[in-house]
């Protein structure tokens, strides 16, 4: 049985490829996190997205799996997953933490997406904690490889908004 969060992730950021044309992706890992841009009208700005991957067994043996995506283009964050996260917090550093609620898909309210991509920048450390129907999921995940992937993609060309 092939797990589901991989098919979730394709699905998303293939709703964010733009239609027409053959696309061109360039995709690169660094740590945790892989950076993928659709560069087929040669601007990295068209669409760009960076996605921290992290996965988790509970003592009790219940596996998570989940992925924080950063949609550059339309400035969208998001926590998908399996089990699929009810609620999700999000503190970068020391900041205050940042919430979404939702199901299959936690959407960061856009004000909080804006937020947390340019905590990202100069943060050093995430701590998350997905909720979901019957579990509580924590995780902490380094900053350096989407500042990595976001250094990459300014190499391209992309300039992130002022904030």
């Amino acid at each position: 049985m092939l797990h589901p969060l991989p098919a979730t992730i394709f699905g998303l950021c293939w709703l964010l490829l733009p239609t027409g044309g053959a696309a061109d992706i360039v995709k690169f890992q660094a740590d945790d996190w892989v950076t993928e841009c659709n560069t087929a009208d040669q601007r990295p700005d068209e669409d760009c997205s960076i996605i921290g991957v992290f996965r988790n067994t509970l003592p009790d043996g219940v596996k998570g799996s989940f992925s924080l995506l950063v949609d550059l283009k339309n400035h969208q964050v998001a926590v998908v997953g399996e089990p699929a996260p009810v609620r999700t917090s999000l503190r970068i550093d020391k900041n205050p933490a940042l919430q979404c609620t939702g199901t299959p898909h936690c959407i960061f309210a856009r004000s909080d997406a804006d937020t947390v991509t340019r905590q990202l920048q100069y943060g050093s450390l995430i701590l998350v904690d997905v909720f979901t129907a019957k579990s509580l999921f924590r995780f902490s995940l380094s900053t350096k490889g989407y500042q990595a992937g976001l250094a990459k993609i300014q190499a391209m060309g992309y300039r992130p908004p002022a904030g």
